[in-house]
């Protein structure tokens, strides 16, 4: 067994580093910097308790102040039971996070830490909203209704816009899955053929960045029917920015990985497969993020202007017939059900792309 002898270099060295973050660790502003970076980011029990504390005003509030009689209110009591749910929810949820013991109760606090402030907000933009419609008569119906009425019309209505939210997550799908597995294999055909790049290339500056609206009259005509229609104009929105991504990706990925794996006798469909693709993730994630909300436009447009079913329908046959609550509770179905798919793409991306580090984390 041989043992190290350390040179006296290597023994000053050591001792002036030691004495350096003694003295860094001593210092009370690095201190607290340290802390503060490090600390674990959990619930704070004040603001948890300020949080419960207006859900339960708010639901008071809703339940117990009377409405105006300037007109009829509707969806008060639903409205005053989803307060009371989200409150006794959000009271248990802040029981478990009391104790932060073991991974379950740690992740249910940190949640808690996190959103708290949104859950703060929307409590409040609620009782406001609630006050200035059905307790004071300031916002006149139908154009400013009560938040109640949404849910009740949404309920009432619950049929027809299950279907419509059916037939709009349909045809988005359809979109997608055509239009990102063209722009893929568009892209990746023009970054590895040079000579496929320069007879596409063009094509995809010229005709991508057309808008949608410019293609209705000739799509509408062109195909048998209005739902195939709506999906080559989602298809086409999709496949811009997919094929000029994948594009990018690819052409981007640097050549001495090419040249290691020929070295060693990797073949074409290797090199493809096994090194383009997995190296152009990154482009092909922010093509799939840049093209979901241009397709949630162009959705909306083509059930608004030809398609008889849909989100994007349905919004524009209550706002003929003045039915502005159905109206906005529509909106509201939109937002969840756009922002989700959002949240679940990036969700995707973060977990394949956990090995990049610069990687910005939505």
């Amino acid at each position: 067994m041989t043992a190290t002898i350390s040179s006296p270099e290597q023994v000053s060295r050591s001792r002036l580093t030691r004495e350096r973050d003694d003295a860094l660790t001593v210092d009370p502003v690095i201190r607290a910097g340290l802390t503060r970076r490090h600390r674990e980011r959990t619930a704070n029990p004040a603001r948890v308790a300020v949080l419960v504390a207006l859900w339960a005003a708010a639901t008071l509030v809703i339940a117990l102040v009377p409405d105006t009689d300037a007109y009829i209110v509707h969806g008060q009591l639903p409205l005053a039971v989803l307060g009371a749910v989200i409150t006794v929810g959000l009271a248990v949820t802040w029981l478990v996070a009391l104790r932060p013991v073991g991974p379950r109760r740690l992740a249910v606090s940190r949640w808690l830490g996190h959103w708290s402030s949104w859950w703060i907000a929307a409590a409040v933009v609620l009782a406001v909203w609630d006050v200035a419609t059905a307790k004071t008569g300031w916002g006149k119906p139908p154009y400013v209704p009560p938040p109640g009425q949404l849910f009740t019309e949404a309920w009432a209505d619950r049929g027809l816009l299950g279907s419509s939210i059916g037939h709009s997550a349909g045809l988005l799908a359809l979109g997608l899955l055509i239009g990102g597995t063209a722009g893929l294999a568009t892209g990746l055909w023009m970054g590895w053929s040079r000579q496929a790049g320069y007879w596409i290339n063009p094509i995809v500056k010229y005709i991508g960045p057309v808008p949608t609206l410019a293609w209705i009259p000739i799509v509408f005509i062109a195909f048998p029917n209005t739902f195939w229609a709506a999906v080559f104009l989602v298809s086409l929105t999709v496949w811009f920015p997919m094929t000029v991504l994948t594009n990018a990706g690819i052409r981007s990925v640097p050549k001495e990985y090419f040249d290691v794996c020929q070295t060693l006798g990797a073949s074409n469909r290797f090199l493809i497969f096994k090194v383009s693709l997995p190296a152009a993730l990154p482009n092909i994630f922010t093509g799939i993020f840049m093209a979901l909300p241009t397709a949630f436009v162009t959705l909306t447009i083509a059930e608004t202007m030809g398609v008889n079913s849909g989100l994007g329908w349905y919004i524009n046959w209550k706002k003929g017939w003045s039915a502005y609550p159905a109206m906005y509770a529509a909106i509201a179905v939109m937002v969840i059900f756009c922002g989700s798919l959002l949240t679940l793409e990036l969700a995707i991306r973060n977990r394949v792309l956990a090995w990049q580090k610069d990687l910005t984390r939505w």
